[in-house]
Parts: structure tokens; sequence; C-alpha cells
């Protein structure tokens, strides 16, 4: 009877209950599940229902009491491929786009790890950039003035 409960569970709950048993709060639980803590918290109570417990850590307790007693089948093993990886929201695209900026404009770095440019070196490149915004500034200012001086006549 308690086995058609859990079956009724989905993997998030499951989840969500495992780590409650551990003794974690919903706002612990939120970042290894990958949701808010309001979510977690709507999971555990529609588990809690399903389960008939009277709290969250007496589902959770229940819950792992039944899952340790249900023996294992290995046609219910789930692929490797539909595993969720603690490390899939990582990755490496955006340090490759940072490599890929421009050199020939000479403005520095976006973003990365702190730098070790002195005093100077950093007011040099404030100066380009200063210098390049300027640029971009009058250049629109110019067409601006352009397109409304070709509309006029």
């Amino acid at each position: 009877m308690l086995d058609d409960r859990i079956a009724k569970l989905s993997d998030v709950q499951k989840r969500c209950l495992r780590l409650t048993a551990e003794g974690r709060s919903s706002k612990e639980i939120a970042p290894l599940v990958g949701l808010t803590h309001q979510t977690v918290d709507q999971y555990l109570h529609r588990a809690r229902m399903i389960l008939n417990a009277e709290n969250r850590r007496e589902a959770a307790r229940i819950f792992v009491e039944i899952d340790r007693a249900v023996p294992f089948k290995q046609f219910e093993l789930k692929p490797t491929d539909v595993e969720i990886r603690e490390d899939a929201g990582i990755s490496e695209e955006p340090v490759e786009r940072r490599q890929a900026q421009p050199k020939s404009l000479g403005l520095p770095p976006i973003g990365g790890p702190t730098n070790d440019l002195t005093r100077t070196q950093r007011l040099m490149a404030i100066g380009r950039i200063a210098l390049f915004l300027t640029i971009i500034v009058l250049t629109v200012i110019i067409l601006f003035a352009a397109a409304l001086d070709a509309l006029s006549r």
C-alpha cells in the first residue's frame, strides 16, 4: 500500500525527502536540487500529502524506511545519461568567449580573476576605455545629426 504511494512521488520529491531525512532545511536543499526554497517547500508539502504524514520529517522518515525495504530491481535502473549531474550547470564556454575578444582594439579583458596591473596600467586601461566610448558616442551623435539634416531638406 505504501509502495503505491512511493510510486506516486516524483524523482525530485524523492530527492528532497532523502535530503530532509539527513536533517537539511529547505534553504539547504534548494541549491542541491537547483530549485528555490519555496519550490522545495511545495514539493515536500505534496509528498507529505501523498504519504499522509503529519510533517515533512515524518514523511522523510516514512520514505527512507520504505525506500530501504524496497528490493532493487535492475530493470528500473536509469541509464547514466538520465542521471542529474551536480556539475551540469558549469560550462567552460564563457571562458572561451572572453579569450576570443578582438585584441586589435587594445581594450582590457572583461571579467575574470583579479588582475595584477599596476596603477599606471590601470589608469591607461581606463583611459583607453574612456577614449573608445567617447569615439562611439561622437560617431552616434554625428550620424544622428546627419540623419536629421538629410530629413530636413
